[in-house]
């Protein structure tokens, strides 16, 4: 069975979002984590779910799959029996910004 991982990063930005949520609706950031976590289950069950990242050199094998109901995508790798979240970035601020984490 594969595991997953977060990057320090991935974690600080699934954190922050989760805080700012909050701040504007009280529960939202509950569900905001919610949702990343039955994403995160997804991937454990299905590793290639995901399609590749657009913009990050195919032969990294990134892929990528959308929170439902929130504007984020994980950005994540198969690395052996681990599923290594790189990031879990909003889709429309800073495209790309978390690139060179996953080389």
């Amino acid at each position: 069975m594969k595991t997953l991982e977060f990057a320090p990063a991935a974690r600080a930005e699934l954190d922050a979002a989760a805080d700012r949520y909050e701040a504007e609706r009280p529960g939202r950031g509950v569900r905001f984590y919610a949702a990343v976590e039955r994403t995160a289950k997804l991937l454990v069950a299905f590793a290639a779910v995901g399609p590749e990242f657009p913009g990050v050199r195919p032969a990294l094998g990134v892929r990528r799959r959308i929170v439902r109901g929130f504007p984020f995508v994980v950005a994540y790798r198969v690395v052996g029996e681990t599923i290594r979240v790189d990031a879990v970035a909003h889709m429309h601020r800073r495209p790309g910004y978390w690139h060179r984490r996953a080389r």
